[in-house]
């Protein structure tokens, strides 16, 4: 009696036993599906953490701000994508939402996007597609309404140096949907400043146009030089500031970004509706008005870790009386967060998580900052699926070409129905071997050893292999289509032969007669001729042995008439040896007609079966993919 211990592998083993190779290349297609769409993601993130632990130990828990750059959400209806486009676009949202879907899951406290909402101002003409737009802005990221969430407008949300109407009407349409242009709040004793860096590129083109300095400019009601200035006279002010702009910071042509950057650095640069980096002197009167521990930027796609050395002027004044007292220069860091959305620029999107505590009176960090780097999704289909895909379908066409040229043998039956399918003791004896054949291997009683075969009798060099055989007939395969008077002229012997229920090809001795009755003696051939074949000398090799070659044409009908065939015959002999290729040679004639549709429909045909192997293939697969871009997003 089998235990559970013995019986599992056993069930195990005859599970795995009617596995086919089709099944385990829908196994492996399903891994794989499973590891580019979710697995990479949770490998990629496994290390992205809150840095909590390189702040000063606080009473309460730090507050984790997540941040979120470019995200640059479009609107299929807005962008007027078709065919590839549209699919690629597809992709796009995609990988959008499931990258929001991992970085969501690091459950933050408030999320600040850093500009850049939607992808282009341009594209939008008209207050129903802006409303599509957020709407498909809110379909992928699905903010959670108990989380606050942050909007600091970038180049493509209000234009940078555009005209009035279209800047006053891009501008009205971004705070009625996501919020004032400039603002800060508190969080953990720190100021969170949200600067609209746009409106203070366009305000700086006014006030150099008229070769004013920011200490004599007057700012424009409600613009971003006036929101500056105010921040001075804020009680806030008080409270370590962080700064969060779209457009990065000035700083050198030539300076470092970093291990983290994917290539280049960050360069000076101005075009239409943008601008790579904020003014030198608006640089420095930032930095002086607002003295931010750490600067947060966007806008450049890629990752870059600067430090700022700011100028002695821009120190605070020591004699003011709400100034802090500062020693020596305090140099600035600015961090410009990689884009969240995929880009030819970048191959890995990212985002950053910042951890806030309370300041300590001991100097301790009171905020720490990590990046986070995203797999690169796009480039699976075409740098992963595609591949594999080609090569799944070079498998199966070979797997199919090897089953249509290999023998049909019942290999997919048990050992039993094997047995009773095809055994060696199914084929009949020889008439001239009394002894039966031995045990097959699928009997328990076979060895290599197992006696019953004949002893092979010793040979001369100069014997011939057909001395074994009876001379007085023709060896031919037998079946049950054998006629009736071909059993009644074997006499004596009719006894030894058996008609198997399937022809076989075991040689046996049928003697032939002529006309008159009288046994009629054949010469002997080699097996694999034909009766037609008797007659040819190159069948026999009734030539002289010491000719190295001779050659034989065939080409045409067999009664000499015109030549209407598609196959050329090219018979040689070589040492003793008959040897013949046949070449297909098609021709403008009814049978190279006819071969030709045969072969174009047996492409066909081989293509079909090819497509069904395919889909039974890849269906778990793609339904697995569906079901994952549903919950996985």
């Amino acid at each position: 009696m089998l235990t559970a211990s013995t019986r599992r592998p056993v069930l195990l083993d005859a599970w795995l036993s009617r596995w086919g190779i089709l099944d385990w290349l829908r196994l492996f297609w399903c891994a794989a599906v499973l590891w580019y769409e979710v697995a990479s993601y949770v490998w990629s993130l496994g290390w992205c953490s809150w840095p909590d632990s390189g702040l000063s130990p606080a009473r309460e828990r730090p507050a984790h701000l997540l941040l979120v750059a470019d995200p640059q959400v479009r609107d299929l209806s807005t962008s007027r994508a078709t065919g590839i486009a549209a699919a690629r676009q597809y992709l796009l949202d995609l990988t959008l939402k499931r990258n929001w879907y991992f970085a969501s899951r690091r459950s933050p406290d408030v999320v600040v996007f850093l500009g850049d909402m939607l992808a282009s101002w341009r594209s939008i003409k008209t207050d129903e597609e802006y409303e599509r737009s957020y709407n498909k802005f809110l379909d992928v990221f699905r903010l959670d309404r108990r989380i606050p969430s942050y909007f600091v407008p970038g180049n493509n949300d209000v234009g940078v140096n555009i005209d009035s109407a279209s800047a006053r009407r891009a501008r009205q349409r971004f705070t009625s949907h996501f919020g004032p242009l400039n603002q800060h709040v508190s969080v953990r004793n720190h100021t969170l400043v949200m600067l609209d860096a746009a409106g203070l590129v366009e305000e700086d083109y006014q006030r150099s146009a008229k070769y004013v300095d920011y200490d004599h400019w007057t700012p424009l009601p409600r613009g971003a030089v006036e929101f500056v200035h105010s921040l001075k006279e804020e009680a806030d002010q008080a409270h370590p500031a962080i700064l969060f702009t779209h457009i990065p910071l000035h700083r050198p042509d030539t300076a470092s970004c970093g291990p983290l950057r994917e290539r280049g650095t960050i360069r000076r640069g101005v075009g239409p509706s943008y601008q790579n980096t904020l003014g030198k002197k608006t640089t420095t009167f930032v930095l002086k008005s607002v003295t931010p521990e750490i600067v947060f930027s966007a806008d450049d796609k890629d990752y870059c870790d600067y430090v700022h050395v700011p100028p002695r002027s821009v120190l605070t004044d020591a004699t003011s009386p709400n100034a802090t007292t500062v020693a020596k220069p305090q140099n600035v860091r600015e961090i410009t967060v990689k884009a969240f959305s995929p880009t030819s620029e970048i191959r890995h999107p990212g985002f950053q998580l910042l951890s806030v505590t309370y300041p300590s009176s001991e100097g301790n960090p009171s905020l720490a900052t990590t990046a986070c780097f995203f797999p690169d999704y796009p480039s699976i289909y075409t740098w992963r699926y595609l591949p594999l895909l080609f090569l799944t379908i070079l498998t199966l066409i070979f797997l199919r070409r090897r089953k249509l040229r290999s023998p049909s043998l019942p290999t997919h039956l048990t050992e039993s129905g094997l047995r009773k399918s095809f055994s060696l003791n199914s084929l009949p004896t020889a008439p001239w071997s009394p002894q039966p054949h031995p045990a097959t291997p699928f009997s328990p009683d076979w060895s290599p050893y197992t006696p019953g075969f004949s002893a092979p009798h010793a040979r001369s060099p100069d014997h011939s292999p057909q001395d074994s055989f009876p001379t007085d007939s023709l060896r031919a395969p037998i079946s049950r289509s054998a006629s009736h008077a071909s059993v009644i002229a074997l006499g004596g012997d009719a006894q030894h032969l058996r008609l198997p229920s399937t022809p076989t090809f075991r040689a046996t001795a049928i003697p032939r007669t002529d006309d008159d009755g009288l046994p009629q003696h054949l010469p002997m051939g080699p097996a694999h001729l034909d009766v037609d074949e008797l007659d040819d000398e190159f069948a026999y090799a009734r030539y002289d042995q010491r000719q190295p070659l001779r050659v034989k044409l065939e080409r045409g009908d067999a009664d000499g008439g015109p030549a209407d065939t598609d196959e050329f015959a090219f018979t040689f002999t070589l040492y003793g040896r008959r040897r013949r290729i046949s070449l297909w040679i098609p021709l403008l004639s009814r049978s190279g007609r006819a071969t030709f549709s045969g072969r174009r429909r047996g492409k066909w045909a081989f293509a079909k079966r090819v497509a069904k192997d395919l889909v039974y293939t890849m269906w778990p697969a793609v339904l697995l993919w569906a079901v994952l871009a549903w919950l996985v997003s």
